[in-house]
């Protein structure tokens, strides 16, 4: 069995371990969606959400929503666009700024993919054991991440020793 350095590195290693679990989830829904003939990504799911939610919802509000990076909306809104799943229009008091809106496709299908999700939900919870502490210790780290970025803490801890 080949070695696993980063299960090995424990902690330090942490952010890896996360992106490594994400790299695997994603990887298989995709592969999941493209076997199920969906032609969406995985990380869709919450924009598409968000646009039935709230239509005419602006990229900065979603990304707001989401704490991501706006630049990194504005290129998964476009793919979803260029997709077919959304359609932008210009807001008419600020022309800078466009309007998300759920297109006829996405609206069909979002029935499938609503009951997709709520099947991976499951399958969260399976993989857990039934155990989400695991949600209570993301949201104390998230929040902990958010006062005080994880480099400004180690550049902190640095300069006392």
């Amino acid at each position: 069995m080949q070695e696993d350095i980063v299960k090995q590195m424990g902690y330090v290693a942490l952010a890896t371990r996360l992106k490594r679990i994400s790299d695997k989830m994603s990887h298989s829904t995709r592969l999941m969606y493209k076997e199920l003939a969906i032609d969406i990504e995985p990380n869709w799911y919450l924009v598409l959400i968000l646009v039935r939610d709230r239509p005419g919802i602006s990229v900065t509000k979603i990304a707001a929503a989401l704490g991501f990076r706006h630049q990194s909306v504005v290129i998964m809104t476009n793919k979803m666009i260029q997709a077919g799943y959304l359609h932008a229009k210009r807001d008419k008091r600020d022309k800078r700024k466009s309007l998300l809106y759920l297109t006829g496709k996405a609206i069909d299908i979002l029935p499938g993919l609503h009951k997709i999700w709520e099947v991976g939900e499951q399958v969260i919870l399976e993989l857990l054991n039934q155990d989400i502490t695991i949600i209570g210790i993301l949201d104390v780290l998230e929040q902990k991440l958010d006062k005080t970025s994880f480099g400004k803490r180690i550049m902190d801890t640095i300069s006392t020793i």
